[in-house]
């Protein structure tokens, strides 16, 4: 199996914000509705591009089945005590705060055409949030194990 490709973006972790509407009126057309995102998320959306190209150098997107996990480091709160402080860092206590994990997830829409062809390639995932020092976003790409059970069962 290839190694797996590692994506590191520094910061804070911030989620794809919720897609916007505008009515857009042409003269002598139906007026239409036009959706798009908000500035934050396409200035995050670049950095990940960004760092996503860097890390690829060039190869190929991964094409067939892929598993990502995404680990998002998230900052410390100033207001922790220094015991709350010392448990964040060991895991004990996690940030049950925003961003939503899901809406983490949905930044790796940034990587298509760079590190795969399409995020319909991704057959299974997670996110894990923690806290940290240095806060991050980091994605571990690699190609997917077969399954050997049913998971339904």
């Amino acid at each position: 199996m290839p190694d797996p490709i590692i994506i590191r973006l520094p910061g804070p972790p911030r989620g794809k914000g919720r897609h916007r509407s505008r009515v857009v009126t042409v003269p002598g057309r139906a007026p239409r509705t036009q959706q798009y995102s908000d500035a934050a998320t396409r200035a995050y959306e670049n950095d990940l591009r960004a760092a996503a190209t860097a890390t690829m150098r060039g190869l190929a997107p991964l094409s067939g089945p892929l598993s990502v996990a995404v680990y998002a480091y998230m900052p410390i709160p100033k207001y922790f005590s220094k015991k709350k402080r010392a448990d964040a860092l060991a895991g004990i206590v996690r940030p049950e705060v925003k961003p939503d994990w899901d809406n983490i997830a949905k930044c790796s829409d940034a990587f298509n055409g760079i590190v795969w062809g399409d995020d319909a390639s991704v057959v299974e995932g997670f996110v894990r949030k923690a806290y940290a020092e240095t806060p991050a976003l980091v994605f571990r790409i690699e190609p997917a194990a077969p399954l050997t059970q049913d998971l339904a069962s």
